[in-house]
């Protein structure tokens, strides 16, 4: 059961984790001192994810944030606590079951510092202003900002270490503070831990028993942490000083097994996300001397895979090239260009494509039948392909059309496009919206915009003055190794605070680039992402404005990359940092149709934040802050009460919470964001048959399927004059599609509605669809033209959820 007493706020808590995976995998655990874990939980939650700690229950975020007990009865908030940070959601809405009890952390170090018993609580927390490192002591000097606008230096110490986190407490000094600070172990560096770890073993007293126990605690810790070279050098010095300890060659192996255990799966992912060479450069670099016989079958099984992917290539291609040889002059000249194509666009992510035509292959269809489903199948998509041959040369030319379309910015070569398509028996609606998600990007990066040294960054646009008022994109992108125009990659879409740049955020997120390396070596880059950073902010600028200028500055910028790169639309996260959190929780809940989750690190959220939380129910939410972050502590009860409406039992939300942290950018949470992420449901929502949102500004004016054609006087409040409004409320739209293919707008701050339609949202455009407002009945009777599908492609470049017609009501 979920423990429902509150937490206390100042203990020596041992939170503890799993048992360590090299441990596991090396199988000689008794070779090593007995270990002895505490107890944690595990809770599995709807969207997929595990996470574990001491799990609690809370009647409010408020009470969670204050720690305070209470008579509540309803306790519909979860606390996971893992020692480094709390997680926050609501039970009903997230969680799955039962928390599990799981092995903890196997051991933690504690330090003989002298804490002090009383002083100054900490308990208002901006930024660092400076850290020194971790001496071999263990200890460091940390200057923050007092509440007077002081400068205050606070000696800290480590007084406790494991694998996940070091406790760090303010020690005694004139004046003395209290201060427990948690650090990930993560950020620590090696000479650091090895310098601390070193200094224990010149403690006095110790015989050469006690000081090998050392050794292979300091070795077990290196390998629960993952850092195998550490350990592996702690083993060797083992060796070196204590030659005839028994099994110190097995320990070694072990190391080197588990090692290249973590490798391999590093090399597999890169695979699973297109980055098939460095795959290869990973599996070629394993020496078989140097691993077991097991991982080496690994590495072979990995390698065979890899290449029966390009055989099965070479294989499709070469049956289809054979086929085509049977057609007739006429034929085999219509379709060579595209076989070429395939011959070039063909890798592990579009083999699929031509399922169908491998099937026919053992059914005995007609050549004619068969090459026609293997380049329908190119052109629709997997299991999509026709077998009229001509129908399906006709679609080549169709989708040549289609393409140009996109890319034309001339007007009337556009309308001279829909009148030949109007002549092609491809050109149905149905095989258009099937060929659009499988084009390349209908315009291409600029060559002079691409970095000088940095492969796939490119900077578009350009600065402007502030007083310019310009919708042009500015933004940098970079794209993820072995980039490929008919893959589809996920995307950030990263926010920088006013004070940063772009260029910080593609380090972020996809890691600095390493001249010496050639690439960028961060997780973007491994979890094969596009990293898109608008420049949103004007020159000087200080804080986020809640304006439609800012808004239309990131989506120009987004919608600019969608048609330059091949980014996946229902994959794509808005994140930011500082205010630029701030303003991507305000986009993703102002336009949440677009987006497959918010990520907001830091953030400050207010004015239209605060009202536009029923916009955020089909938006999956992560939210990161510092516990002492001044933000929440300023005003705790309005903080709290804003992530008590996120956070329901309709919501896929998540608050993190940093123990004895203010503000800052927490890169220690970056593994824990990939994998929410890259959880198979975090993607873009479903189309909702009911639409139950609000508005208050000009451009928040587009909700799913139904437009506003502008807002009602009175409805919109100005961001810059928000404080000098007299009446500040979000007006409701709300509007739902029901049975006997009717929609109903119920309410709406505005005059006159557009309703956006596709098959997939709940109507049958074949049937005659009926829209009624008030008392007033409109009917549509869809024409299948193909204007308002290529139009409304070209103009938000979602190519996977393009709209098929529209009507404007009343």
């Amino acid at each position: 059961m979920i423990n429902k007493q509150t937490p206390p706020t100042n203990t020596t808590d041992r939170s503890a984790t799993r048992i360590a995976k090299f441990l596991l995998a090396i199988g000689i655990i008794g070779l090593f001192v007995t270990v002895t874990g505490v107890a944690e939980e595990s809770l599995r939650l709807k969207n997929g994810l595990m996470i574990q700690g001491n799990v609690f229950e809370l009647p409010s975020m408020k009470e969670g944030f204050a720690a305070a007990g209470g008579g509540i009865k309803s306790q519909p908030i979860v606390m996971v606590d893992d020692g480094l940070r709390r997680v926050y959601l609501y039970r009903r809405g997230m969680v799955l079951g039962e928390p599990q009890q799981i092995r903890g952390i196997e051991e933690t170090i504690e330090f003989d510092f002298d804490a002090p018993l009383n002083g100054k609580p900490i308990s208002v927390l901006d930024s660092l202003l400076g850290v020194s490192p971790f001496n071999e002591f263990a200890r460091r000097v940390v200057k923050i900002r007092g509440l007077k606008g002081e400068t205050l230096s606070i000696l800290q110490g480590i007084t406790e270490l494991n694998t996940r986190y070091a406790k760090v407490e303010a020690l005694k000094d004139r004046p003395s503070y209290i201060w427990d600070q948690r650090v990930a172990t993560s950020s620590i560096d090696s000479d650091t831990l090895q310098a601390i770890f070193a200094r224990r073993l010149r403690l006095p007293n110790l015989d050469s028993g006690d000081q090998i126990d050392l050794h292979y605690e300091h070795a077990r810790f290196f390998g629960e942490a993952k850092r195998f070279n550490d350990a592996r050098k702690v083993l060797q010095q083992v060796q070196k000083d204590f030659p005839n300890e028994p099994d110190i060659e097995k320990r070694l192996i072990a190391v080197t097994e588990a090692e290249a255990s973590e490798i391999i799966r590093e090399a597999q992912q890169r695979a699973e996300v297109g980055q098939e060479s460095f795959a290869r450069k990973i599996y070629s670099g394993f020496r078989p001397d140097n691993v077991g016989r097991i991982t080496r079958l690994e590495v072979q099984d990995a390698i065979a895979k890899l290449d029966k992917t390009q055989a099965s290539i070479d294989d499709v291609m070469a049956k289809l090239r054979d086929k085509s040889k049977q057609l007739n002059a006429k034929q085999i000249a219509a379709i060579n260009p595209l076989l070429d194509e395939m011959q070039t666009g063909l890798s592990a992510f579009t083999l699929p494509r031509l399922s169908a035509f491998l099937l026919a292959d053992k059914t005995g269809l007609p050549v004619d039948n068969h090459v026609a489903m293997g380049i329908s199948g190119w052109l629709l998509g997997s299991g999509q392909g026709v077998q009229n041959l001509s129908v399906a040369i006709s679609m080549i030319t169709v989708r040549n059309l289609v393409a140009e379309y996109l890319a034309s910015d001339d007007p009337g070569r556009r309308k001279a496009i829909l009148s030949e398509l109007a002549n092609l028996e491809g050109a149905e609606p149905d095989y258009v919206a099937r060929m659009l998600p499988l084009l390349v990007p209908s315009r291409k990066l600029p060559n002079e915009a691409e970095h000088e040294t940095i492969k796939g960054m490119f900077t578009v646009g350009r600065d402007l003055p502030s007083a310019t008022v310009d919708v042009s994109p500015r933004y940098i992108v970079q794209l993820p190794p072995d980039y490929d125009p008919l893959r589809e990659y996920p995307c950030i879409v990263a926010l920088h605070p006013p004070q940063g740049t772009p260029e910080q955020q593609l380090d972020w997120w996809a890691g600095p680039w390493n001249q010496q390396l050639n690439f960028r070596g961060g997780h973007a880059t491994r979890h094969g992402y596009i990293v898109v950073a608008p420049a949103w902010t004007e020159p000087g600028q200080g804080v986020y404005n809640y304006t439609p200028r800012e808004h239309q500055r990131v989506l120009v910028a987004l919608r600019d990359a969608m048609r330059r790169t091949s980014i996946n639309a229902d994959r794509i996260f808005i994140v930011g940092h500082g205010d630029g959190a701030t303003a991507a929780w305000d986009i993703a809940v102002s336009h949440p149709d677009l987006w497959a989750g918010l990520i907001a690190i830091s953030s400050d959220p207010g004015k239209t934040i605060t009202h536009y939380y029923p916009n955020a129910q089909q938006v999956p939410i992560y939210i990161v802050q510092g516990f002492l972050d001044r933000i929440r502590s300023k005003n705790n009860h309005a903080f709290s009460g804003i992530l008590e409406d996120y956070l329901n039992v309709r919501a896929d939300a998540m608050v993190v919470m940093y123990r004895g942290w203010g503000f800052a950018f927490f890169f220690d949470e970056i593994h824990h964001l990939f994998d929410w992420m890259n959880a198979a449901s975090h993607r873009r929502k479903d189309i909702p048959q009911k639409i139950d949102h609000v508005t208050m500004r000009h451009g928040d004016e587009f909700f799913w399927w139904l437009e506003l054609d502008g807002l009602k006087d009175g409805t919109a409040v100005d961001p810059i004059l928000w404080n000098q409004a007299k009446r500040i409320r979000g007006k409701k739209v709300e509007a739902t599609i029901g049975a006997d293919n009717q929609i109903r707008i119920s309410q709406g701050p505005s005059e006159r509605f557009i309703v956006w339609m596709r098959p997939d949202m709940g109507i049958d455009l074949n049937q005659r669809v009926t829209i009624r407002y008030g008392s007033r009945r409109t009917d549509h009777d869809y024409d299948r033209n193909l204007e308002t599908m290529l139009e409304d492609v070209r103009q938000r470049a979602d190519r996977k959820r393009p709209f098929w017609t529209k009507k404007v009501v009343p």
